[in-house]
């Protein structure tokens, strides 16, 4: 199988690596991620006239490119250049979780989506812990390593990824569970000289659905959920059909 591997962390990322180096062996495999941290960036990509630069990176037993641009652009440019035709898609490992409505602003998750969104099957992977260190994700690129035969055997529904995160400590278990809707980071910015503001905020988990993926994975448990590019709302869909809407 030809896996790309990609994240937003870059390049050089302990987690990348390590779900990376266990599936050299048995699979052809590319590396294509930024050249620095983009996290946060979203499904951002570059446009004309922008310039998208890449180099390539020696020391690696498998091709590694690092690309000036955003998760996105690491998909694009690969499959159209660096490493066509790509079976499978793996972005992660991420420093840090990607649950609940970390979903929309993740660059990690929006390379899955880029890849689905291409007709190609993808999976996010994020570890809690942001400063694990490489034993730990080691433990979580072998526990995904172990489970992928049956993920990558199983049906994809179109533009359908699989969101799948990593707990603190020694896994209780697996759960295949829906997304946390609620808003658990509540935003702030601390005023700067110059006019200038630094972004801050905290984490709320007072009212936090023990029953999403935010609430299983900070109970220890490895969460999966799928999750899809197509964002039509079909209940309001429904409704909105049956107006009369006249000009």
């Amino acid at each position: 199988m030809r896996i790309l591997f990609t994240n937003d962390d870059g390049y050089d990322s302990q987690g990348l690596h390590a779900v990376a180096d266990l599936f050299k062996n048995d699979h052809e495999i590319a590396v294509v991620a930024p050249d620095m941290q983009k996290s946060g960036f979203s499904h951002s990509l570059s446009l004309k006239p922008n310039v998208v630069t890449y180099r390539k990176i020696a020391g690696y037993p498998y091709d590694v490119y690092a690309v000036g641009g955003t998760p996105v652009d690491c998909v694009k440019t690969a499959r159209n250049v660096f490493f066509p035709k790509p079976d499978f898609v793996i972005s992660g490992i991420n420093n840090g979780g990607n649950l609940g409505s970390d979903i929309m602003y993740s660059g990690t998750v929006s390379a899955a989506l880029d890849a689905v969104h291409s007709g190609i099957r993808a999976v996010a992977l994020s570890f809690l812990n942001a400063n694990a260190a490489q034993s730990e994700f080691k433990r979580c690129a072998e526990i995904f390593k172990r489970i992928f035969d049956k993920i990558s055997a199983l049906d994809f529904p179109p533009h359908t990824a699989l969101n799948i995160n990593f707990p603190v400590g020694v896994p209780k278990g697996i759960v295949s569970t829906g997304m946390n809707t609620q808003e658990t980071f509540i935003d702030g910015y601390d005023e700067y000289k110059n006019g200038e503001l630094i972004p801050s905020g905290h984490r709320d988990y007072a009212v936090l659905d023990k029953e999403t993926d935010e609430g299983y994975c900070l109970d220890g448990y490895i969460t999966i959920t799928p999750i899809t590019t197509n964002q039509t709302e079909y209940t309001m869909l429904e409704k909105l059909s049956k107006e009369n809407f006249e000009l």
